[in-house]
């Protein structure tokens, strides 16, 4: 999937579930800007932080799938 594109639903997750850019960047370890700069599409996110967004979002197997490994997948991120 492609990076704008996952951004953009982890953008409507937090919505739905009321997280803040914050709080998100304080659960993945990571800065604001880091973060997002990952929900504008500018950088991917990587594996590990694929995990922990599984679990901050309490993501079924599907839904995670379909939320990083759709239609037009491209992964560049280094574990």
């Amino acid at each position: 999937m492609e990076p704008k594109v996952v951004g953009k639903r982890i953008k409507e997750l937090m919505q739905i579930k009321n997280i803040t850019l914050e709080e998100l960047s304080k659960k993945l370890n990571l800065s604001k800007n880091m973060v997002k700069n990952k929900l504008e599409g500018n950088d991917e996110f990587c594996i590990s932080e694929m995990a922990k967004i599984k679990e901050i979002f309490k993501l079924d197997l599907k839904e995670f799938d379909d939320l990083f490994f759709g239609e037009n997948t491209k992964t560049t991120c280094n574990m």
